[in-house]
């Protein structure tokens, strides 16, 4: 690995562990100055509406971690060490994820006019429908990139948050559709599951940088 492709390698890394670390704490601390703003029954997306105390820092927030993410999934191909379909795969996954919930949530505010959602709303919701079906199927390429054989711990944890992603996806669509409460609070554990993943493969690619091995 040339000096160039290591620099990148860890720029990119970085990347991913600031984009998931920050989409954690960045709306907690942007919430704490929206007045009335529940944690636990309100989405992140009230934060990035036009009328949110907050929502201009939110919404540029959004564009950031979409550019994060898909800096860190084009060094993550660079550094998987089988450069296969499935890697190219996991790596556009994880930009559908950025471009969808990250920049294009950011350019499009979830707007309502009383019960009627805007033409930005419209478009908020095919951008995060997007995003968040590559963020859904982004462990499952992750388990066809590390084989149970040679990558057993890499796998597994790719299976389990799989599994466990897809059951608070579900809780969280539950919460949407108020078949059950606490909206915010199950929208906010599925993308942690996610984003531990993500946290793994960017502290991993650090390796490559020791014994080339990922």
């Amino acid at each position: 690995m040339n000096k160039s492709t290591s620099s990148f390698t860890i720029v990119a890394a970085f990347c991913g562990f600031l984009a998931c670390i920050g989409d954690i704490t960045i709306p907690f601390i942007l919430g704490a100055f929206f007045p009335g703003y529940d944690f636990i029954k309100l989405s992140e997306s009230f934060l990035g509406t036009t009328t949110s105390p907050v929502g201009m820092w939110m919404d540029i927030w959004s564009v950031c971690l979409g550019v994060l993410l898909i800096v860190f999934a084009i060094g993550l191909l660079k550094t998987l060490p089988q450069n296969t379909n499935w890697s190219k795969v996991l790596m556009w996954f994880i930009i559908f994820y950025g471009l969808g919930e990250g920049a294009g949530s950011g350019l499009f505010p979830n707007d309502y006019i009383g019960e009627i959602p805007t033409w930005t709303a419209k478009v908020h919701s095919v951008f995060g429908a997007i995003g968040g079906t590559g963020l859904a199927l982004m462990p499952f390429a992750s388990m066809m990139v590390f084989s149970k054989k040679i990558f057993p711990t890499l796998h597994n944890f790719s299976l389990f948050v799989l599994i466990s992603g897809f059951l608070f996806i579900i809780l969280f669509l539950m919460s949407s559709h108020e078949l059950i409460p606490f909206k915010g609070l199950w929208q906010r554990i599925f993308l942690a599951d996610y984003y531990s993943l993500m946290i793994v493969l960017a502290v991993r690619m650090k390796k490559i940088q020791r014994n080339q091995t990922f």
